[in-house]
């Protein structure tokens, strides 16, 4: 029997509704990576933000961090992919947002250092709750003009918003080219208020979380991709994995094209579904 890769998103599947992994949830997985189970994860979130729910399962595999603009050993951050945006085709969407009066977060390598610049006092409702999320993160880097956001070697940039029809007029005055992926996706979580969130990510073009997946079968020599996930994001994973599940909680379109829908993230689902399938496997 050739080796399998289970790989499952964090947020809205893994993680419960408080983006924590329950107790039950780790006692299984763990107790299967103990066996033999090859699991990872594959995730919006960067490994910073990653570590700070992961930590109570033992990961040793390869995880893809930033929607697959990165693929990362999950237990100390050493990078195995890289995929850093052109400066110049950089450089021409900086101008646009400089010109239409967007603030973007940037996402780069500064001097060495993963940093988040944004231009502190322009934040949308969305960015602000983004912000307030990431509290004492050291990647943070508030800045005072568009100029700024072109320090360092950067490698994602996102738009957050309440509104998605806003986002996508953001695409459309971007003049996005071959050179980018992009994709619109709804925050798992809402805000204080219970406003839903929303957010435009822009990376490279092959810095996706399929091409990401892709990479860690290769990194762990697997024949063959299970896969769990619940949002849009998630797709493209799906789409290159043998058997794709969907927890209750995902959305219509992820259900879609699941092998088949399991329990949701507040009820241990994937936890479950490897404790009754994953041994059949290995």
């Amino acid at each position: 029997m050739g080796k399998t890769l289970f790989i499952s998103d964090l947020d809205g599947t893994l993680l419960n509704k408080d983006a924590k992994i329950t107790p039950k949830t780790a006692k299984i997985i763990n107790g299967l990576i103990d066996e033999g189970m090859v699991f990872t994860y594959a995730t919006a979130r960067s490994f910073v933000t990653a570590q700070k729910v992961t930590g109570e399962i033992n990961f040793k595999y390869p995880a893809v961090c930033n929607n697959g603009v990165f693929v990362q050993d999950p237990q100390n951050g050493e990078y195995f992919t890289k995929n850093i945006l052109d400066k110049d085709k950089i450089t021409e969407i900086i101008k646009i947002c400089d010109t239409n009066k967007f603030y973007p977060f940037v996402f780069a390598f500064v001097d060495g250092r993963e940093r988040v610049s944004w231009i502190k006092g322009k934040e949308t409702d969305a960015g602000i709750f983004y912000l307030e999320s990431r509290t004492g993160d050291r990647r943070l880097r508030p800045v005072k003009s568009h100029g700024e956001f072109l320090d360092g070697d950067i490698f994602v940039i996102v738009f957050h918003s309440n509104f998605p029809e806003e986002l996508e007029e953001t695409v459309k005055l971007l003049n996005l080219d071959s050179h980018f992926a992009y994709h619109i996706a709804k925050d798992t979580y809402k805000d204080k208020y219970g406003k839903a969130a929303y957010w435009l990510e822009i990376m490279r073009f092959d810095a996706t979380r399929d091409m990401g997946v892709c990479k860690v079968k290769e990194l762990v020599g697997a024949d063959k991709i299970v896969c769990f996930g619940d949002n849009i994001n998630d797709i493209p994973m799906f789409n290159v994995s043998d058997e794709k599940y969907a927890v209750a909680n995902a959305v219509d379109e992820v259900k879609n094209i699941a092998t088949d829908i399991i329990g949701s993230n507040n009820d241990n689902g994937v936890a479950r579904w490897l404790e009754k399938y994953a041994r059949n496997y290995f």
